[in-house]
């Protein structure tokens, strides 16, 4: 485990599974909106048996992470990707140096994964994304129910100064900005980043490498559509889409937005081979 302190007089820590040797993957884990990196062990584990290296800190405010979001500590997306993602790579270049490195982002994690490789050079070669979509009411089955809920959310935060999703049992406890960001996010389907005074989309057609954009069985959090309309923001990649279930006669629950951290099974084996092709030269 490394301690990592934050701006402003906070900290986060990166802890992580060793697997593989020299020349073998090193992911980055970016968890889920209000899941603690701690969740993720069991495919953490599985990962590390196929010779996959795993690290993954507590986004802001999450797990171990503190302090808590509220009206004094407030950040949106440009925080978690510049802070704490950059700083998560920087510890897996030292600990796993030459190694090569790729992300992978569940859910919020994968906006998150966008928005860092496209603001920042990074020594990432390799991009999956696992139940990870846009919050674009478009891409939803129920689309206005989806546009109102997340509107709803988007102003409970602004109002409380915070969202209480550890209360309400969605997203955990997350800040105002942040929330704002999403909750436009959803509305007009442009992931807008504020930095300041600036406000406005990355440019996501710079980034180049291979991403594996994964829709998972059961999932309503990220349906096919809200895979897709993310998926497709990546016009400078060559991106691979598939559809997991559980295979027939593998123990285990069926598959959903969560199920597959806690209960990997083979899943994990299709993940370490295709980022083991994903980061090999030629």
């Amino acid at each position: 485990m490394t301690d990592l302190d934050l701006p402003g007089g906070g900290h986060t820590s990166v802890i992580g599974v060793d697997g593989g040797g020299p020349g073998d993957p090193v992911v980055i884990l970016l968890p889920a909106l209000g899941v603690a990196a701690g969740y993720y062990g069991p495919f953490a584990a599985a990962l590390a048996a196929q010779g996959v290296a795993v690290l993954s800190a507590d986004f802001p405010g999450q797990g171990v992470s503190r302090p808590l979001a509220s009206r004094k500590h407030d950040f949106g997306y440009a925080a978690v990707s510049d802070v704490v993602v950059a700083a998560t790579v920087a510890v897996a270049q030292e600990r796993r140096a030459g190694r090569p490195l790729a992300f992978l982002g569940h859910s919020f994690g994968g906006q998150v994964a966008l928005v860092h490789l496209a603001t920042h050079s990074s020594p990432v070669s390799a991009l999956v994304l696992i139940g990870s979509g846009s919050p674009y009411w478009r891409g939803f089955p129920n689309r206005l129910k989806l546009l109102v809920q997340t509107q709803t959310l988007g102003a409970v935060a602004r109002v409380r100064g915070h969202w209480p999703g550890d209360r309400v049992g969605f997203g955990g406890r997350q800040p105002r900005q942040l929330m704002r960001e999403w909750a436009r996010f959803a509305r007009r389907g442009d992931l807008a980043v504020e930095r300041g005074a600036v406000v406005g989309e990355p440019d996501f057609s710079g980034v180049a490498l291979p991403v594996l954009a994964i829709t998972l069985d059961n999932d309503d959090l990220a349906p096919q559509g809200s895979v897709d309309n993310l998926a497709d923001k990546l016009t400078g990649s060559r991106v691979e889409h598939r559809f997991v279930t559980r295979p027939a006669g593998e123990d285990g629950p069926a598959f959903d937005h969560f199920t597959w951290v806690r209960h990997p099974g083979s899943f994990a084996d299709d993940v370490a081979t295709w980022l083991r092709s994903a980061v090999t030269p030629g």
